[in-house]
């Protein structure tokens, strides 16, 4: 009984080692099977295909359309160039105040209209983090002025909180 199963197990041995040889044989019934393969496309990679000439468009009508944009700034320094310009813009730790959280966008972007047009000289700034939009407004560099601030918009936005962020900070001084 152990000599036969011994036997058993040096045929099944040999029979793999002969599995592992690179013998390609042209087999003529994979032509005739490629010829009956029907290919179900999905119609999404036509797009991808069409992709580079679509973002070569939209960049043209982007360019187009700051083209047409008039440019509206006031100038810091006057026609005969005696204004000095100093200062530093740069980032830092700070806070801002969020008047808006929740998952709907529509409302988030009305909401961001509404303080802007309500506060045209405080920035506000969209950020979304899966599932739920924020709007965060002010660059303030103390909780303190945070705090005034939120007092001050309590009315308008009673669910407004206070968070940490990175803010930026602009220094600019025009002297004659």
């Amino acid at each position: 009984m152990k000599i036969l199963a011994t036997l058993l197990v040096c045929c099944c041995f040999a029979l793999n080692s002969f599995a592992q040889m690179d013998v390609f044989v042209p087999d003529t019934t994979a032509i005739i099977v490629e010829q009956n393969v029907i290919v179900f496309k999905d119609p999404r990679l036509d797009i991808l295909n069409k992709r580079s000439p679509l973002m070569a468009k939209l960049e043209l009508d982007e360019k187009a359309a700051k083209d047409r944009e008039p440019v509206n700034f006031k100038p810091l320094v006057t026609q005969d160039g005696k204004k000095k310009v100093t200062g530093t813009i740069y980032t830092a730790k700070g806070f801002r105040v969020v008047i808006f959280s929740g998952p709907d966008r529509n409302l988030a972007m009305q909401t961001k209209n509404n303080f802007t047009r309500a506060y045209e000289n405080i920035p506000s700034f969209v950020s979304y983090n899966v599932p739920s939009y924020k709007i965060k407004v002010g660059n303030f560099e103390t909780r303190n002025a945070a705090n005034e601030f939120m007092r001050k918009i309590g009315k308008a936005y009673p669910a407004s909180f206070i968070v940490p962020d990175i803010i930026t900070i602009k220094n600019i001084n025009v002297t004659n």
